[in-house]
């Protein structure tokens, strides 16, 4: 069965095609007439008295005085709209009014829904304004005229869209406020019959106007009504509506592209201008408002889904003996105090090579023996992080001695060899972030990541292998292609040499497109996607256990790890490993147990330990 976004871009093709005749009547002489046209499209509306028979119910004073505030508002609309595409190009005046609508419905709203804007809507709105003017400056010559009249437009469907909202929702029914909105419309367009100039224009143009041209007006007219039924049957089609909003930015690809062709070859038609530095204007600015209308339709398509809660997901940690060590807390009864007092459903332990291997072919597995065997006594899942390459700074912990190839791989052999029958043991991680250039690291050897992970599965056909990247600049697609489980990192605030503090502006529903593409590009339906790393600790310009308590807390507050964990929830990622719990311990031995007792009701809350 085809999908509702399917349909939706076919929608697309039939609306753009319409605005595109709409294009070639103003171009003609018989066919041009803004007022002349307007007046029959309102006509048109008459049709919509058909679904009267279909459940119309007497309406409500707000039903009825919204259904008039719209249809008023609309029929503005259609008299600007049109003003523009008669006086600018279609591959222009087309994407800057739809590009312009979506800021003018935002504004118009907050009269009545106050709210600020999140991450996604100011860069999707300032990508709109940027186009916008790219599209104005394509044009200077005419911008005077057609400025105003953009504005206009786009004003009046922003006003358009949030009065029939309102309609819809003071009437009884769908069909009472179509019928309504449509009723008014054909009285507004028989008004303009009222005024004698009008009049005069109308039955002038329609009069002298050839029988090629009316049989075209009234084909475009069913064109442009086929386009708003398949609109309505993708929305009936799509489980989340919003998905198909993030289709619309599509008609302007395709206006450029019919405009382009029509250009081309029947110039008689339509001619607009595809030369040289306003060719790539107007092209940079269409693929910029796609950009963003489809960007702004996926933010409201995710934020639709269901939201999760602390009860959906299951709870981790990672835990690292080396973060201990430097905080000088007890790292086994750190370790216990987690597992007994948090009890997450999991925990990732960490292989450090230059720690286990201090000497070539001498191993010295005891304390990730005990830390291993501490988390089997009270059946924890673990995670173990092995390779070259794993948690905490300076990332990659290889020992001075080592020099090839063969050494990291022969280790690998004894981790794997030693740990894989371990009945808690759940998942191998081989790297943390591989391809994340980050930390003290050789550069990445793409190669020798495959022969570890050929190596581990040789080894271990029963435990099932994680790879991890970087959440934000991570492409993800390759650590997923070869793994069997993706991990990435989610840090919110971060310490960068250059810039400083950075509070990533990213919303929550970038991983989860990101995790779509990704699933879409490898062709892994199935594959699980987990939260392997969410920052609960300070990231400044100097390590943890340099800074004084205060410093520390008032570098990540207790107001930090909640907005984090929320950020985390609206992930929908239902696996997330928390990443500060030593810390946690520390502060709670100073005194400062406000984190460690928030962690304890955010485990309290999780899932259980997955099954194996």
């Amino acid at each position: 069965m085809i999908s509702g976004v399917a349909i939706a871009f076919i929608a697309q093709f039939f609306i753009a095609l319409s605005l595109v005749i709409d294009k070639i009547f103003f171009n003609d002489t018989e066919g041009k007439g803004v007022i002349t046209y307007v007046f029959w499209i309102s006509i048109l509306s008459c049709f919509g008295f058909v679904l009267v028979f279909f459940g119309f119910e007497i309406p409500s004073a707000k039903g009825l005085l919204w259904s008039m505030v719209a249809a008023c508002s609309f029929f503005a609309m259609l008299l600007s709209y049109y003003k523009v595409i008669s006086i600018g190009e279609v591959t222009e005046a087309v994407p800057v009014v739809g590009g312009f609508a979506p800021l003018a419905t935002f504004f118009i709203s907050m009269v009545f829904y106050p709210k600020s804007m999140n991450e996604a809507e100011i860069i999707g709105f300032s990508l709109l304004v940027v186009a916008g003017f790219i599209l104005f400056f394509a044009d200077i010559k005419n911008i005077k005229i057609v400025l105003p009249w953009t504005l206009l437009a786009a004003f009046f469907i922003g006003l358009t869209n949030i009065s029939e909202k309102y309609a819809f929702d003071n009437t009884a029914n769908f069909v009472t406020a179509f019928v309504l909105m449509k009723g008014f419309t054909f009285v507004l367009g028989l008004s303009m019959l009222l005024f004698p100039s009008l009049k005069k224009e109308i039955f002038s143009r329609s009069q002298g106007t050839k029988k090629k041209w009316r049989v075209l007006y009234f084909v475009n007219r069913a064109i442009a009504g086929t386009g708003s039924f398949l609109i309505f049957y993708a929305i009936k089609l799509e489980k989340h509506p919003s998905i198909i909003e993030a289709v619309n930015g599509s008609r302007y690809i395709i206006v450029f592209v019919l405009a382009f062709i029509l250009s081309r070859f029947l110039p008689e038609l339509i001619s607009e201008s595809f030369k040289g530095f306003r060719f790539v204007l107007k092209f940079l600015a269409t693929l910029l408002i796609f950009i963003a209308l489809a960007g702004l339709g996926l933010q409201r398509h995710y934020e639709s889904i269901a939201d999760i809660s602390y009860s959906d997901v299951h709870w981790g940690v990672t835990f690292s003996e080396l973060m201990t060590e430097q905080l000088k807390i007890p790292t086994d009864d750190t370790l216990i105090a987690i597992i007994k007092e948090l009890k997450p459903s999991g925990i990732r332990l960490v292989a450090y090579w230059d720690r286990i291997e201090k000497d070539i072919g001498h191993y010295d597995f005891k304390n990730l023996d005990r830390q291993m065997n501490i988390c089997r006594s009270y059946n924890v899942p673990v995670i173990l992080a092995i390779g070259q390459r794993v948690p905490r700074w300076p990332e990659c912990h290889i020992p001075l001695w080592a020099d090839s190839k063969k050494d990291l791989l022969r280790y690998l052999k004894e981790v794997v060899e030693r740990y894989k029958s371990y009945s808690n043991l759940k998942y191998w991680q081989l790297e943390n972030e591989p391809y994340l250039l980050f930390g003290e690291c050789p550069p990445t050897d793409e190669n020798l990541i495959k022969k570890e992970l050929e190596l581990v599965k040789s080894l271990d056909k029963e435990h099932q292998i994680i790879m991890t990247d970087g959440g934000e600049f991570g492409d993800w697609y390759r650590a997923s292609s070869l793994a069997d489980i993706f991990g990435t990192t989610l840090y919110r605030k971060v310490y960068n040499r250059f810039f400083g503090e950075i509070i990533y502006p990213l919303t929550p529903e970038f991983y989860i497109l990101k995790k779509d593409i990704v699933t879409f590009l490898s062709g892994k339906k199935n594959q699980e996607f987990i939260i392997i790393e969410l920052g609960a600790e300070p990231w400044t310009y100097r390590q943890i256990y340099e800074m004084t308590v205060e410093e520390q807390i008032d570098s990540f507050t207790i107001d930090d790890f909640k907005e984090n964990i929320n950020y985390a929830l609206k992930t929908k990622f239902t696996t997330c490993y928390l990443w500060g719990c030593e810390w946690w311990f520390y502060l709670k031995t100073k005194g400062y147990s406000q984190y460690w007792d928030f962690a304890c009701e955010i485990f309290s809350k999780g899932k259980s330990a997955p099954k194996r």
